[in-house]
This record gives C-alpha cells, sequence and structure tokens, in this order.
C-alpha cells in the first residue's frame, strides 16, 4: 500500500493493491470475479495470480460427480446475481494449460492476460467448453487481442508450462493453498463472501 497523490479536493488518497489467486476449474472463483469487480470499482487494483488447487487432476480430467446441496444453491444464487451464467459440466477438467496460458501471457501482455481470464472462465463455466485445448486457449487468446499463434506455441513447447513455474512459488510465499485467496497487507480473505462483505473491505483497506 503507497501514498498516492492528493486527489483534486486535495485529500491524500492510497493505492491499494490486492493480490488475489485463482484457479479456472474453481466455481468460488468464477463468481470471485464478481467481488474483484467491486474492489476494482472502489478504486482497488487487483492483481490476478494462478493457482492449481488440483494437480493431482491430470490430462483428461476427472468425473464432477453430483452437483447439489447447500454450496451448490448459494454458487447458483450468487452467480445468478452477478450476471454470470452457470451450467455444471460432467467433467473437471486439468486446468494447468490454461493457467500457463493464463501466466505466460501475463508476461508477454499484461492487459491481453486480464482480457483472456475471463474468457476462459465463461468458457468452461458458461458455454461448457473444453479448456484443456491449446486450440481454444489460442482462439481466446486472440479475441482478447494477445498473439493467440504464438501462445499456441509457447503451449506445444514447454514456454507456457515455464511461465506457470515461475509464477506459482508465490503463492507458497504467502501461504496460500486454497482459491480464491484476497492479500492486501497483512489482511487475508479465503473463500467468498457476500458482495457487501467486499464493498466495506474495500472502504477499510483503502483507510
Amino acid at each position: 500500500m503507497t501514498l498516492a497523490p492528493q486527489d483534486a479536493t486535495g485529500t491524500t488518497t492510497r493505492a491499494v493493491t490486492i493480490d488475489h489467486w485463482f484457479d479456472f476449474i474453481c466455481p468460488y472463483c468464477y463468481v470471485a470475479q464478481d467481488r474483484n469487480r467491486v474492489l476494482r470499482e472502489q478504486g482497488m487494483s487487483v492483481v490476478e495470480h494462478p493457482l492449481q488447487i488440483h494437480p493431482d487432476i491430470g490430462p483428461g480430467g476427472a468425473p464432477a460427480g453430483p452437483r447439489s446441496g447447500p454450496a451448490y444453491d448459494f454458487l447458483a444464487h450468487e452467480a445468478e446475481a452477478a450476471g454470470l451464467p452457470l451450467h455444471w459440466g460432467e467433467r473437471i477438467p486439468y486446468s494447468r494449460p490454461a493457467l500457463s496460458a493464463f501466466a505466460w501471457l501475463r508476461e508477454a501482455d499484461p492487459m491481453a492476460g486480464e482480457r483472456f481470464a475471463p474468457a476462459v472462465f465463461a468458457a468452461y463455466f458458461a458455454d461448457g467448453l473444453d479448456i484443456e485445448s491449446h486450440h481454444l486457449l489460442a482462439t481466446l487468446a486472440e479475441e482478447a487481442g494477445a498473439d493467440g499463434e504464438g501462445l499456441r506455441a509457447a503451449l506445444e513447447s514447454n514456454a507456457a508450462n515455464e511461465a506457470l513455474d515461475r509464477a506459482l512459488p508465490l503463492a507458497d510465499a504467502y501461504g496460500v493453498v486454497s482459491t480464491p485467496t484476497w492479500i492486501s497487507g497483512e489482511q487475508r480473505v479465503s473463500g467468498l463472501r457476500p458482495r457487501e462483505w467486499f464493498e466495506d473491505w474495500a472502504t477499510e483497506v483503502a483507510q
């Protein structure tokens, strides 16, 4: 958290950075896009970090199992309130390719990386597409204004994996083991909380 120049009213404002860890297969992270929107609307700078929460799920994914009960009712309600279509697929995909693509794009073109992440979330949770597909990831990158062919080459080689490997140790350094997790200074928030809670938190961390 650093002091910024005074605003037009002469009041000193603080530029606040909040680090956020996510995985594309985490439904709570999908809805957390709305919470990040709240934070950004309140003037926070949210920096996204990839974290593979199920390294045990390999290529081809794993059966999803039943999606019922209070947790899924909560997710459905929160997604609808946020205007995020939520459709459950039959399999949980291997998320490393998509996370590697994000990590590589963030290094190559940070703004395109920011546009790419919501597109991947939508491809999986809204459209039921295969986010393990290098072709799909390259297409989403192109639509985000990035170098799709460059990403495809990075995915086919080891370059994208290496970008993810460079990004993952930050989670270890902060002791982050679950998604979504937000950290601002000494404050840590794990798990999805109500929208109103994030509005209050943004006010608190800005003080």
